[in-house]
């Protein structure tokens, strides 16, 4: 039987196909350096298709890791997956690793990790400090300033005085070059809480009034501000902001974080306790 035109064709198209793919080197194997040190960052860029710290996205970092192995933005990103998962020793040892190679880039983050994770303050104010004088400047980290953390790190070690000068620093900065609107809040409460501390419960009001100037709600001031007026014996007053902080915390409006808890957190059952011994004393 004769055979079509197109019949000896497709051979000939098929025989052509297997000879090209018999010469195609289709997993190469071996890379020179410069082409190492550019897929690795790509690979790791890659990684954004998949959720941090899963299998796929570890899998994903290793082979980047197999590329440069001197990333320090790769070291970092295998830390935050164990810092997310509670794993600290590991954490540590992938975080040091991006701090060693790029400390002006990831000192600061480290340290808001031993800030907010931790509660190691020592180390968190090291990390500012080293990011700071790496790059020549007060840094941010996370979008967090670090003389305000410096100064929520220097309250969280008991020494209030230092913590309100280190507070000061970033509230007048922010002020002068933006305008007070601009400044975090939770400066104003972090000074006010360390102006309790010191016993300067005027100056504390202020503060607490300032953060509410700019977030109305804010439960914790109107609780902090009830706690100085139950140590006046105003209790009429207290109640007032007790009744304030109660409604806006169970409005969800007070400071918090995820993942953990914040330093001084007030919950709903503190605000409920101080109304009760209020109305029974």
């Amino acid at each position: 039987m004769a055979k079509s035109p197109i019949f000896f064709l497709n051979i000939l198209l098929l025989v052509m196909t297997v000879s090209s793919c018999s010469e195609r080197q289709w997993y190469k194997k071996e890379f020179s350096e410069d082409t190492m040190k550019q897929y690795g960052p790509q690979l790791r860029a890659g990684r954004g298709y998949y959720y941090q710290g899963s299998v796929p996205e570890q899998f994903q970092l290793d082979e980047s890791f197999k590329m440069d192995s001197t990333d320090a933005d790769l070291w970092r990103e295998f830390g935050t997956a164990r810092v997310k998962r509670g794993i600290a020793d590991e954490m540590y040892y992938f975080y040091d690793g991006a701090v060693k190679r790029k400390p002006e880039k990831w000192a600061g983050f480290r340290g808001y990790l031993y800030l907010y994770f931790y509660r190691d303050y020592y180390r968190a104010i090291e990390d500012f400090n080293l990011g700071d004088e790496v790059s020549g400047e007060v840094q941010h980290s996370q979008g967090q300033n670090h003389d305000y953390m410096r100064g929520i790190s220097y309250y969280g070690l008991g020494e209030y005085q230092t913590a309100i000068e280190s507070l000061d620093k970033y509230i007048n900065k922010v002020v002068e070059e933006e305008g007070e609107e601009w400044v975090d809040v939770y400066a104003f409460l972090y000074k006010g809480l360390s102006l309790i501390k010191m016993e300067r419960l005027d100056e504390a009001i202020i503060e607490f009034d300032r953060a509410l100037k700019y977030y109305k709600n804010l439960s914790d001031c109107f609780y902090h501000k009830a706690r100085i007026y139950v140590s006046r014996g105003q209790f009429d007053l207290a109640m007032k902001e007790l009744r304030l902080a109660e409604q806006y915390h169970k409005e969800g409006y007070f400071h918090q974080r995820p993942y953990v808890e914040v330093l001084e957190q007030v919950y709903i059952q503190d605000i409920q306790k101080l109304i009760v011994e209020i109305s029974t004393s």
